[in-house]
């Protein structure tokens, strides 16, 4: 039986450009499509504290924040079906960062990890990863809502 309820939950994501400009994305195995690291936070859990665990255990790597983008909760973009059948509607914190230590290995949570130079991303991206890196590729602006 499929569950048929939506839940919300706090998530956080990170637009990481390495020092040539490029991207780290990697194909989600929810959807298939590629999208920039993301996980959702635990309770008792700070954004940013997060934040780091989440780049940490996804890739190994300790980075520096350089800026907030936005927050972004449209049900349009922002839920995901996973193959199980849950529905998740993510309320996600995005920041730009960069990689400050560690060496880079992807974890089996992405089916595929490489960095892309933002004028050559790969296809399929995730609907939501279009608007994220759209908003996180400016390079002035407010932080925007979504």
């Amino acid at each position: 039986m499929t569950d048929e309820r939506l839940d919300i939950r706090p998530g956080v994501a990170a637009i990481l450009c390495d020092r040539d400009g490029r991207i780290l994305l990697h194909r989600r195995r929810a959807g298939g499509g590629w999208a920039p690291l993301s996980g959702t936070m635990e309770p008792g859990e700070a954004v940013l504290d997060a934040l780091h665990r989440e780049i940490a255990e996804e890739t190994a790597l300790t980075v520096e924040v350089d800026r907030f983008v936005g927050v972004y909760s449209d049900p349009a973009t922002q839920i995901v079906h996973y193959p199980d059948g849950r529905r998740v509607q993510f309320v996600t914190c995005l920041f730009v960062c960069r990689p400050v230590g560690g060496t880079f290995s992807g974890s089996s949570e992405g089916l595929d990890w490489d960095w892309f130079a933002p004028a050559r991303l790969p296809e399929p991206l995730t609907p939501y990863a279009r608007i994220w890196l759209a908003d996180g590729l400016r390079s002035t602006g407010a932080p925007v809502l979504r």
